[in-house]
């Protein structure tokens, strides 16, 4: 089966960038007179921006406002998009494959859609894709808004769309609304490989897996 298109996350999927998630949270709750803990990040994993914001703000008692810590954490975050973050191990290789397959693909991700392509631009990436979205304009990846909007502009139905994504509950959310998973393992969600590896329809410990590399090239119309 030749997929009709390809969903991919960002952060911890096409870009080694979940660092960004571990530091930036606890820097604005520091930032703004709060004394964050370790396990922040896992805290909000789950959460959109918004809700994570103010989530840090009552329970850190900051001395802010949830526009504030979202806007805070968007310039750090941006910063890092256009000039540090590298690319995943094995995501040229993959993008090649599906360009050769004539396979769309977009960017369904948390972080904002310009950064995201500010990100593959700088990376030499951006050609591949078609568009990127964003969960703050469709929603969490614990609904399936998002997935959803990028195969309806990829034109393919979830059934026969393949959908990339290093984390669990996101995971999860493309799984139950009927696309074809792919979990790409994340060393900042060791704990969850077990199970993702039993949700996904493919495993990639990396995204040039030559597994699946070599089921996509023999896929047939």
């Amino acid at each position: 089966m030749r997929p009709e298109g390809a969903i991919f996350d960002l952060d911890g999927t096409l870009t080694d960038s979940m660092y960004i998630w571990d530091d930036a949270p606890r820097a604005l709750v520091r930032r703004f007179g709060g004394r964050p803990p370790e396990d922040l990040a896992r805290r909000i994993k789950e959460m959109g921006r918004r809700e994570a914001s103010e989530y840090m703000v009552k329970t850190f008692g900051l001395s802010c406002t949830a526009d504030q810590v979202m806007e805070g954490v968007n310039d750090i975050v941006t910063v890092e998009y256009r000039e540090k973050v590298p690319l995943k191990p094995g995501t040229d290789a993959l993008l090649t494959r599906l360009a050769e397959l004539r396979v769309p693909c977009g960017i369904a991700t948390a972080s904002e859609a310009f950064q995201a392509r500010d990100a593959m631009v700088r990376l030499g990436q951006w050609g591949r894709f078609r568009f990127a979205v964003s969960c703050l304009q469709y929603g969490p990846k614990t609904a399936p808004g998002i997935y959803l909007e990028a195969a309806r502009r990829l034109g393919g139905r979830p059934e026969r769309t393949l959908v990339f994504e290093d984390a669990l509950h996101a995971a999860r959310t493309a799984k139950a609304a009927g696309f074809l998973v792919c979990g790409v393992y994340d060393p900042s969600a060791a704990e969850d490989q077990a199970e993702l590896r039993a949700l996904s329809d493919w495993y990639l410990p990396r995204l040039d897996d030559p597994e699946f590399l070599s089921r996509l090239q023999q896929t047939e119309d």
